[in-house]
Formats: structure tokens, sequence, C-alpha cells
């Protein structure tokens, strides 16, 4: 059996993930032998809001396209074919941060100072990723991070919607409060918690069980990893603060 191609050009080899919008596959390009990474939104699921969805997707290729920054992943080639509008982006080597941590407090610095740069760029534009999470940080073989993801990516102002992983989501999102580069800070926040400590810093698995969770103020993550220095604990504890003005202001801050 034939593997299927999407826009006649692109072999999928792998599905590498999906969502409740789209699907990314590793693809070979037949016109340049390279593997990529292909995502494809999946307008069959959607049919009634089919043409604000293939807008916002095609948004979000033309703003990762004029981001060009060497720690937000690259995207390449856009088209549509039957089955929707696809995009395709450099194939990274490495896997995401969830399965590696917890990783010794310089690597973890490391790989969250260079999210923490494209954050930076993003927010000079007044965007936020809203959904900075160890999922969505892809670490490559030469000991570096980028930014995937941007499917949640909107302009700063009003949240008019709850989205993001619940366990890294900023308390302004889930009450719809209005969001700035802070709301990212807190994700990176909790981010940095679970690449030091290889535990989330506030446990909830669903948007419901947030409030429970920020009842309980989590332990400095030198609790559990004591060769943490304490300018670093200080740092993690003021991203994760529930109030915004208690965080940093900015990426170029932290």
């Amino acid at each position: 059996q034939d593997s299927p191609r999407v826009g006649e050009r692109y072999l999928v080899q792998e599905e590498l993930g999906r969502g409740g919008m789209a699907v990314v596959y590793r693809v070979l390009d037949l016109s340049s032998g390279e593997l990529k990474a292909l995502k494809q939104l999946l307008i069959a699921n959607h049919e009634r809001n089919r043409d604000t969805l293939q807008r916002l997707f095609e948004g979000e290729f033309r703003t990762l396209a004029e981001l060009d920054h060497p720690r937000v992943i690259r995207v390449e080639d856009y088209g549509v074919d039957a089955r929707g509008p696809y995009y395709t982006m450099e194939l990274l080597d490495g896997g995401n941060l969830t399965p590696r941590a917890p990783v010794p407090w310089p690597e973890a610095c490391a790989l969250l100072h260079d999210v923490c740069s494209s954050l930076a760029l993003l927010h000079a534009r007044r965007l936020l990723h809203r959904d900075v999470s160890p999922h969505n940080v892809r670490c490559t073989s030469d000991g570096r991070a980028k930014l995937i993801d941007f499917g949640a990516m909107v302009q700063m102002g009003p949240g008019a919607q709850a989205v993001g992983t619940p366990a890294f989501v900023a308390p302004e999102v889930a009450q719809r409060g209005s969001l700035d580069a802070r709301t990212d800070l807190f994700s990176l926040g909790a981010t940095l918690y679970f690449a030091l400590t290889g535990r989330p810093a506030y446990p909830a698995r669903s948007f419901d069980q947030l409030l429970e969770v920020w009842s309980h103020r989590p332990a400095p993550p030198s609790v559990y990893v004591p060769e943490i220095p304490p300018g670093l604990d200080a740092l993690v504890m003021g991203l994760l603060s529930l109030d915004p003005a208690l965080r940093p202001r900015s990426a170029f801050e932290v």
C-alpha cells in the first residue's frame, strides 16, 4: 500500500502528534529529498467553523514566517489540498521536555532561557503563545530548546476562552481576565518548575481542578533538589505568583 501524500509533494512517513484541530506528520519532501514536519488542519471535523479555522491557521503560518527567530520552530511552505490547509516546518531531532525532567538546574536554565528569548520576541509584537508547557518545548541534540505549537497564539488583551494545558495556565486565563506578557511568564515558571523537579507546581488535570490546586502554595524547587541556588528558587516562585502584579513584568527581565 502506498503511503499517503499531502499536496502531491509530501510523502507521509509517520504521525508525530494529533490534537482536536490539527495533525502533525513526519514527511519526505519529494522535490528536495529532505525530511520535514507537516501540520495539517483537520477541517473535516469542524465543517461549521471551516472558514474561521482556515483563516486562523493561515494567520498562524504567516506570523511564524515573520518571527524568524533561532529559538522558534522554522516554517517553510504553505499549501491546501483536498483534506485542508497545511504547512511544513523544520523537523527537530530531539524530544520534548516532558520525559527528560528532572534535569540538572544549569541545563534547565539553559533550555528555558531559549524559550524565554523566543517569548521576548513574541511579546514585543503583543502576541501570546498561551500554551508554554514542557510538551511544547522541543529539546535539540545541541543542548538547545525551541518553542513549538503556536496554534493557541493570540493578541494580548481580554481572554475570551480558557485555552492551554491546565497545570501550566495562569489564573487570568481560567478566569477569562486580561492577558499580557505575564500570562506566558506564569506558564514559563510552571514549565521551569517541572524541568527542575519533575513534578508540576500546580498538579491539575483539568480546568475544573484549578481552584483547588491554586489554594495550596507549591514548595520551592529546592525542597526537592537542594542544590538549586536561592536566586533560581526566588525567580521560579515569583513567576508562579497567582497575582500577575507579583510576577516579573517581561521576558527580558526574566
